[in-house]
């Protein structure tokens, strides 16, 4: 596994540390319950079908506008962390190892499992670090023929009923609750769309466990608006070449989002969201990795609004992460992500 350099060794070692001490692997794979790793993507709708797909979105094709409990395994450590730990907003990609975390990766995406939730939690703290969870797992988990199934979603959420995971909540340790990935994408869901009202619906559920814990659906902006929402918090634009120009992207789900009166979290589609001129393979076939240039330029573009609440890419990977200008690229867009107001992915 590439370890970076610049990042900060005391903070790399308090992680590596911690994690030694409580036993935790720094990766997995298999099935939903999995906790998120490099090689275990969430399928887009329009990527080719790949194993063990719980984790990871990428990204899908803009909608149209839509129609009318286990006992934990390690207990926590620290009731809080100090006051003014975090600067600027979460910054980092799916599937980084605890490892890495540093101060120009401070954050990525989860899926956990109630065995281990506390424990990774603790690991995240410890470093500084800030992360999206999924407590639900993948679309199969909460799906019945086919469609999403409100009650298996909520039986799946019901098994973190009885760990007590405030602390994390309250210290900003954890950015959000990813309850939903592409309620838009007809082709996830049997042919059917998951309206609004469902979502917000779900998000109740969630605030009705974690009240304080906000609420984060991957769905665009555009989908999501004409609806108002009362426990819906934020949504999620992830962008890729296919999309247009990035100036326009950036514009039109800043402007949606505060339409529907939601946060907003963005990010790059990293390894499939490149062009053919790149010269890097993507992680799916026929599709290419963004380039040094591309990640610089794309990505200041979607920090250039304060609006924006977190930033998180799609996926982390030794290949890619160590190739020439990939990291320099990076670490300076992390630069700009602390420029920006440090606030919780909530309603507007």
């Amino acid at each position: 596994m590439t370890v970076f350099p610049s990042a900060r060794p005391v903070i790399r070692r308090r992680a590596s540390v911690l994690l030694l001490v409580l036993g935790l692997p720094l990766a997995a794979c298999g099935g939903g319950d999995s906790f998120l790793v490099a090689d275990a993507p969430l399928l887009p709708s329009d990527s080719i079908p790949t194993s063990g797909g719980d984790n990871q979105p990428t990204d899908s094709i803009p909608p149209a506008t839509p129609p009318p409990a286990p006992a934990p395994a390690v207990p926590p450590v620290d009731p809080a962390a100090p006051a003014g730990a975090h600067v600027g907003i979460p910054f980092g990609p799916f599937g980084l190892p605890a490892s890495l975390f540093s101060e120009e990766f401070n954050a990525t995406f989860r899926a956990l499992p109630p065995k281990i939730l506390l424990s990774e939690l603790e690991a995240a703290r410890q470093a500084g670090a800030r992360v999206v969870v999924r407590l639900v797992g993948g679309h199969s988990r909460y799906k019945r023929k086919g469609t999403f199934d409100m009650d298996l979603w909520k039986a799946r959420l019901d098994r973190f009923r009885e760990i007590d995971f405030s602390s994390y909540i309250e210290d900003g340790t954890i950015v959000g609750h990813f309850i939903l990935d592409e309620p838009h994408d007809r082709s996830n869901w049997g042919g059917k769309v998951i309206s609004p009202a469902t979502i917000d619906a779900m998000a109740r559920y969630s605030k009705d466990l974690w009240p304080s814990m906000p609420t984060i659906v991957r769905g665009w902006p555009a989908y999501l608006k004409g609806y108002d929402y009362k426990y819906l918090d934020a949504a999620w634009a992830q962008y890729s070449d296919r999309f247009g120009p990035i100036g326009s992207f950036m514009t039109e789900n800043v402007r949606d989002a505060k339409a529907a009166g939601l946060a907003l979290v963005v990010g790059l589609n990293l390894l499939d969201g490149g062009t053919r001129g790149s010269g890097i393979k993507g992680y799916s076939k026929g599709k290419y990795s963004m380039s040094p240039s591309q990640v610089k330029t794309w990505g200041s573009a979607l920090l250039s609004d304060p609006y924006v609440c977190a930033f998180l890419s799609w996926k982390y990977t030794d290949a890619y992460f160590s190739r020439a200008g990939i990291r320099s690229a990076l670490v300076e867009l992390s630069d700009k992500a602390k420029g920006l107001p440090n606030k919780a992915c909530r309603r507007r």
